[in-house]
């Protein structure tokens, strides 16, 4: 009977990766062909080994919408973009790596792909449902993550992985070393980093001083890929990204921000998200009640921090956070004491908030 029951647990595993397989290749199959940031990527890399006038030439004329681009419209303009985009060193090198062994525009779908493959065995691994996590990873909108030619997909195997080892307390420093590498994927990880330092101090699982450190030590990490990489900074992002300046490049962004300015960018910002993120925040509520995590205080924090320094709408930016928040739903209804680790961080935090 226990053998029965044993290969039925084996089968359905099976069956759910080749599930997950089939998902990611189809995503692979079928990128977001027009995705812009793609173009700016695959010259970053060709640049290693051609001038930029040849490698202009190539992405511009790629497809519709980098032919249609008024920003993209001279090697100039190409290289002005770059340094937004080279804060990314990890994920151009992976590019750079894959370029040896298949092309480069299918390297760039593969890397998004095969990251979600891996996001969706963490997924399996963490709720030990497979069939729940394989239907997880084939939601959407968290497709877009395997399609589309940017590093988020990457960034989030990553994060999830370091979050699920976070949460495994005895092996919780690899988690935040790999949170640390994830800032080379995408800067923005260090508010996720931390939120998950401060939120292992205030649990005691490290040392006031120990946190203080590395916190002071992956600032400083964030900061030295900045100014290797020649970036404009917050401000100037800001306006490029949300303010508009007709024309203008990155370069010629202001690097002055009003008060005014930033609060009626996240207003619009606010408005346009809310009608993608109420159903997580929902999900979120109801796997807190049935079950407290300490994961969704520091995913929570880390978006929160987010969207305050960049309100953009674009689900991309938190859908990693909708899949750890799926995750904690399925988990939510383990039977207790099934995840002491888990069960001993809601007790202490249950303790301390009463």
């Amino acid at each position: 009977m226990l053998g029965c029951k044993s290969l039925g647990q084996l089968l359905t595993l099976v069956a759910s990766v080749v599930a997950l397989l089939g998902v990611c290749a189809a995503s692979y199959r079928h990128p977001v062909a027009d995705y812009f940031d793609r173009f700016i990527y695959e010259a970053i890399v060709l640049e290693k080994s051609r001038p930029i006038e040849a490698v202009y030439g190539i992405v511009k004329h790629e497809n519709q919408r980098s032919e249609a681009s008024s920003i993209l419209d001279s090697p100039q303009h190409l290289h002005e973009l770059e340094p937004l985009y080279a804060i990314r060193p990890l994920y151009v090198e992976a590019l750079r790596a894959l370029s040896f062994v298949m092309p480069l525009r299918q390297g760039i779908d593969f890397l998004s792909a095969a990251s979600y493959f891996g996001i969706g065995i963490i997924a399996i691994l963490w709720t030990r449902r497979p069939v729940l996590a394989v239907m997880l990873m084939s939601a959407y909108p968290l497709l877009v993550l395997a399609r589309i030619g940017a590093p988020d997909s990457l960034s989030a195997l990553f994060v999830i992985t370091g979050l699920w080892l976070i949460e495994q307390r005895r092996i919780q420093s690899v988690g935040l070393l790999l949170l640390l590498v994830s800032i080379t994927v995408r800067t923005d990880n260090i508010l996720l980093l931390l939120a998950a330092i401060a939120w292992c101090a205030w649990g005691k699982r490290v040392g006031y001083a120990a946190g203080a450190a590395f916190a002071l030590l992956s600032a400083a990490f964030v900061c030295a890929i900045n100014y290797w990489a020649g970036n404009y900074g917050w401000i100037a992002l800001f306006h490029y990204s949300f303010l508009g300046h007709g024309s203008l490049s990155p370069a010629e962004m202001p690097h002055t921000l009003t008060l005014e300015q930033y609060v009626g960018a996240l207003l619009r910002g606010t408005l346009a998200i809310a009608v993608h993120v109420t159903l997580w925040i929902l999900l979120g509520i109801l796997s807190w009640f049935r079950r407290p995590s300490s994961v969704l205080i520091i995913v929570l924090s880390a978006v929160t921090a987010h969207f305050l320094m960049f309100p953009s709408p674009e689900d991309r930016y938190f859908i990693w956070a909708y899949i750890v928040t799926g995750i904690a739903l399925i988990r939510s209804f383990d039977p207790p004491g099934l995840d002491m680790p888990s069960g001993q961080v809601s007790v202490a935090m249950t303790k301390r908030l009463s």
